[in-house]
């Protein structure tokens, strides 16, 4: 099997050809196995568990058949398939219209939960299913695919994605790739991960000493993470705040783990680090510290196991994991702007219900989720040039245009849900309206409410 063609979402195809490239050779052989296991068998239950094999004898782990939980929910991986050193490839296996759910859902969540960095489709082209006599390959392509992300680029999506085209023959020029333009309007959620602990006033200085230091852990460790600590006091609670503009809050998680095994005796440092410096410092930190509870003793007439105590006491801190997402909105005083963010409320409203009764299965589910990630991004955008240029309403409109095509899918979606037209009229009723504010061409009236 080769790869012909790829379609990469910030930068994915270039992280794959920085790296050795091990990961994407093994998924290929494994592809190849399966698909000449294929050819005469029709046993559909066996392609899974075939392809899922293939990959396990090269050290891939199945996170798919693992059971997961966010929140105190149960999360279903079920289509995610195998994973090796970051990487996640997937096959459609004949499902219908798995792009949706593989984009916005399931690839979200296993990156949310940290069990891959970039998650990897595997299509096939369409000439390739076209000669092919197996019913499973014959469902999507990867010109189906490219055409519908191209449609819906730029994609206000937060997490680097590859869907591969596959085929039995090279490419004489190698793969074709196309990189699908992020919507920049989108502005990327800052990260904070926030640790509060309660010292005894016996423990406090120490504690504070070994909380301010473990910025100076983070830029040494991992000094291109871009993250800010900060330190609060509030009587006798020290919290520290760690912000990432990149989003990696699971680079910050792994930091705070090494630093709470460091901490707490439980490692040394020359297990995480290689930096003299680093590792003088810490130690110097860890002494001080102790000095700092030693020196309660005399005053507060405690024990010498007090220091254990302390250790115990960060150790518990540091390992409390409460992450929180933040998301900066202005504040918007001018009443024409307000009535405009009032119908792209509105606008989102309506998208939300048209999405509760479209299955999540059907390309037209695709192309509201995305229309509603475009329009939250000027939700509350007060400057009309802005929103006049940015893609959300460039989308928005061709969206209209598509649901008025007859025999389109969203065309089709609409005629099958009900009430699914009287929504979508008020839903293009609000484009109007926004459009007339910001200077865009309007949808015709006897299409709207």
């Amino acid at each position: 099997m080769f790869i012909n063609s790829v379609v990469s979402f910030k930068g994915a195809w270039d992280v794959v050809v920085k790296s050795d490239g091990g990961e994407l050779e093994e998924a290929m052989e494994a592809l190849a196995e399966m698909v000449t296991h294929m050819e005469g068998n029709e046993q559909r239950s066996s392609y899974r568990e075939f392809w899922d094999e293939a990959l396990n004898k090269r050290g891939w782990k199945s996170i798919g058949k693992e059971f997961y939980e966010i929140g105190g929910r149960k999360v279903n991986l079920t289509h995610m398939g195998a994973s090796k050193n970051g990487f996640c490839v997937s096959l459609p296996m004949g499902i219908v219209d798995t792009l949706s759910r593989w984009i916005f859902q399931q690839s979200t969540l296993a990156v949310k939960l940290g069990l891959i960095e970039i998650p990897v489709m595997l299509v096939p082209m369409r000439k390739f299913f076209r000669s092919s006599g197996s019913h499973l390959v014959r469902r999507e392509s990867f010109e189906a695919h490219l055409s519908q992300l191209e449609v819906l680029s730029p994609l206000s999506h937060q997490h680097p994605f590859l869907i591969l085209g596959y085929s039995s023959e090279a490419s004489v020029k190698g793969p074709t790739v196309t990189e699908i333009l992020p919507d920049t309007n989108v502005k990327q959620p800052n990260y904070v991960v926030d640790r509060s602990i309660e010292f005894p006033s016996e423990y406090h200085q120490a504690g504070l000493g070994i909380l301010s230091f473990f910025g100076a852990y983070l830029r040494e460790q991992y000094p291109e993470e871009n993250a800010s600590v900060k330190i609060e006091q509030q009587g006798l609670t020290v919290r520290m705040i760690i912000e990432t503009e990149s989003g990696r809050s699971e680079v910050v998680e792994k930091a705070l783990h090494e630093y709470e095994l460091i901490v707490t005796g439980a490692e040394r440092p020359e297990k995480f680090t290689k930096s003299d410096k680093l590792i003088l410092e810490l130690r110097a930190e860890l002494r001080i510290a102790k000095l700092r509870v030693e020196s309660q003793q005399d005053i507060i007439g405690v024990q010498n196991a007090m220091y254990d105590r302390f250790l115990g006491v960060v150790g518990v801190g540091l390992s409390a994991k409460n992450t929180v997402m933040i998301d900066f909105k202005p504040d918007i005083s001018i009443v024409n702007t307000v009535e405009i963010n009032l119908d792209i409320a509105a606008v989102l409203g309506g998208l939300n219900e048209l999405l509760e009764g479209i299955p999540s299965t059907s390309p037209a589910h695709l192309t509201f989720k995305e229309l509603e990630g475009a329009l939250s991004s000027v939700e509350k955008c007060k400057d009309p040039d802005a929103v006049r240029a940015s893609p959300a309403m460039s989308k928005f409109r061709r969206v209209i245009e598509s649901a008025l095509e007859k025999g389109t899918e969203i065309n089709t979606a609409l005629d099958k849900l009900d009430a699914g037209w009287e929504i979508f009229k008020d839903v293009a009723g609000k484009y109007n309206r926004i459009a007339e504010w910001c200077g865009l061409p309007q949808v015709p009236s006897v299409f709207v409410k």
